[in-house]
């Protein structure tokens, strides 16, 4: 049944959708592909291999990319990396090596990621020291163009939380500790990311896409063995992994970032 399901992949878009949000610019042209995270899930692996899948609270886990689209479908998913391994080290590896066939975004597009990622390539992050959301972004100080221009991208990139949101609370599996191979364990949670878009392109009354296109909607706990608890409104929230994707910026997306967050405070101004 598991191999089946996986059979379904390309039949079931996981596959790159275009931005036709207006939450950045109010314009499709400025090349938003999708939205980039990692995440966690419980593994069960042999003593002898289980310290690097510890994470920050001893949980043996499996670190997820994912990329989605904001139609709330998977777009790409790499498992198997240790639970201690961060982030961005693991969108290192799926760039970098063609094995994981990482979808490439054609020049001029790009992907949203958080703050615990460099602004980079075809990857853009949000403004770093600076605040996220629309309560703070009324606060006395602080460079008010950045603050809006992360305030848009918080609410765009929200998509990839709502999705993993949709696709742990469906399939539980992904929450406990289950007792198959490691390999089978890195193929459950693909196939449950099948069924998901299977379900969102298919059954259109589905009760948590219902929910979740609501614009007050709030990303449910997953029960995540990694990060519950853990939410911020700071763009900088994830310490010193921020600093080093700081170090790793590139200077052209930097300035393409400022172009963009320059339009989003002129458009907002008419």
């Amino acid at each position: 049944m598991l191999q089946f399901v996986l059979s379904m992949q390309q039949s079931s878009a996981i596959q790159r959708t275009p931005c036709t949000t207006s939450a950045l610019t109010g314009h499709e042209r400025m090349g938003c592909v999708g939205a980039i995270d990692g995440t966690h899930v419980a593994a069960n692996v042999p003593k002898h291999l289980a310290t690097p899948y510890l994470g920050r609270k001893k949980v043996t886990t499996q670190n997820i990319l994912a990329a989605c689209d904001f139609d709330m479908k998977f777009t790409y998913m790499m498992t198997g990396w240790e639970g201690s391994a961060h982030d961005a080290r693991v969108l290192r590896a799926a760039t970098n090596d063609p094995v994981y066939k990482f979808p490439h975004p054609p020049p001029g597009k790009y992907f949203l990621v958080d703050a615990g990622y460099a602004n980079r390539d075809c990857f853009l992050s949000p403004y770093r020291k600076t605040n996220y959301h629309l309560t703070d972004r009324r606060r006395q100080g602080g460079d008010k163009k950045k603050e809006l221009f992360n305030y848009r991208h918080a609410s765009l990139r929200n998509a990839i939380e709502r999705t993993f949101g949709i696709w742990k609370n469906r399939f539980p599996i992904l929450k406990m500790i289950t007792n198959f191979p490691l390999e089978k364990q890195c193929m459950i949670p693909i196939a449950c990311a099948v069924v998901h878009n299977f379900i969102k392109m298919h059954a259109e009354d589905d009760e948590l896409f219902r929910e979740a296109m609501n614009d007050d909607y709030d990303v449910p706990a997953t029960d995540d063995p990694e990060e519950v608890g853990e939410t911020s409104t700071r763009a900088d929230d994830a310490g010193e992994s921020s600093t080093r994707a700081e170090n790793l910026d590139d200077f052209e997306m930097g300035q393409f970032r400022d172009g963009l967050k320059d339009a989003i405070w002129h458009d907002s101004n008419r």
